[in-house]
């Protein structure tokens, strides 16, 4: 996600409390005020300020000197994509943890792997 996906009087979303990482999914609407060249800025909390995250991350992050980023999104869709994403991956994890990962058979596993690589157009 960058800087330029965002526009002036747009309404995002934005995940998180500022504070703790307790209530790090509840989402709050918001409009973008400004968008410079390395931050959005949004309305209300004193003009918080975004900027691009690493890794090409479907969100921007807060610029803050404490407490914990919140996460800017520019539509509801990427907010329930970035959820879907997140309960995936704790699944996977769960499902390839040492306790589980013998309860797969070879085939299951290959394919997990085809997947995984991208050789799934045969």
């Amino acid at each position: 996600m960058t800087i330029k996906n965002f526009k002036v009087g747009q309404t995002v979303f934005v995940m998180g409390d500022g504070c703790t990482r307790r209530d790090k999914y509840g989402t709050t609407e918001a409009e973008v005020v400004k968008v410079g060249r390395k931050y959005v800025t949004i309305s209300g909390n004193w003009g918080s300020q975004f900027k691009e995250a690493s890794l090409s991350r479907p969100y921007l992050v807060e610029h803050t000197e404490y407490g914990a980023p919140r996460l800017l999104f520019p539509s509801s869709k990427a907010v329930c994509e970035y959820l879907e994403r997140e309960e995936l991956k704790i699944l996977l994890r769960m499902a390839m943890s040492r306790e589980n990962i013998d309860r797969y058979t070879l085939e299951q596993l290959q394919a997990v792997k085809k997947i995984l690589e991208g050789d799934d157009h045969e």
